[in-house]
């Protein structure tokens, strides 16, 4: 509704003024309520885009979290299988130092010879640390092969011993310490020559 059709109608600059007053008493509470809303629904959908800004990013960051969870995860199996396997060697090396102590308390007069007859896999570590399954095994070796092993009344040092008879082929002196015989050269020596073997073991007399 405007001026030009109220004129058209037949109303004097009186009554339009009046009609348009009216009208403007009833439209503009209408255009207000109109304005509001539509900056209500301005404001709400600010808020909807900051709400889905918000939820895109906390997906994102929930993303890198898992990604980052995942290496920590890997990490730590690192740690821990590097960690293993120290601990698995220092063992290994303690093993070793404390069987061979044991080899030589025991009179052992070739350590590799003795230790190649050991089954060293069911030798171990009790709960207090002291070693297990091996004196048993060291006895039977002992009382197998009492050539490996020197008397108790014996001195511990291992003399270099020259056997008779037997010159070095290379065109040396001959002289071979028992030590450098292995459990194999031995057990053939003792079954090809027993005589040299048994002046190797007792030593020249």
């Amino acid at each position: 509704m405007n001026t030009e059709t109220l004129q058209g109608i037949g109303l004097n600059d009186e009554q339009i003024r009046s009609v348009m007053a009216e009208y403007g008493k009833e439209i503009n509470p209408l255009k207000q309520a109109q304005a509001n809303a539509e900056q209500e629904r301005d404001s709400l959908k600010s808020q909807l885009e900051d709400v889905n800004g918000q939820l895109s990013e906390a997906q994102k960051n929930s993303k890198k979290g898992s990604e980052l969870q995942g290496q920590l995860k890997d990490l730590q199996k690192q740690f821990d299988d590097s960690k293993a396997k120290a601990e698995e060697q220092l063992q290994a090396t303690k093993k070793d130092y404390e069987i061979a102590a044991a080899l030589s308390k025991a009179g052992a007069k070739n350590d590799k010879a003795v230790k190649a007859l050991l089954d060293t896999e069911k030798v171990n570590f009790d709960d207090d640390g002291k070693l297990i399954g091996l004196s048993e095994q060291l006895e039977a070796v002992k009382q197998d092969n009492d050539f490996l092993f020197a008397d108790e009344n014996e001195s511990n040092t291992k003399p270099t011993i020259t056997s008779k008879g037997n010159p070095n082929p290379d065109g040396g002196n001959g002289n071979k310490a028992l030590a450098d015989y292995s459990y194999q050269e031995l057990v053939a020596l003792k079954t090809d020559n027993p005589t040299q073997y048994q002046t190797l073991v007792e030593g020249d007399k």
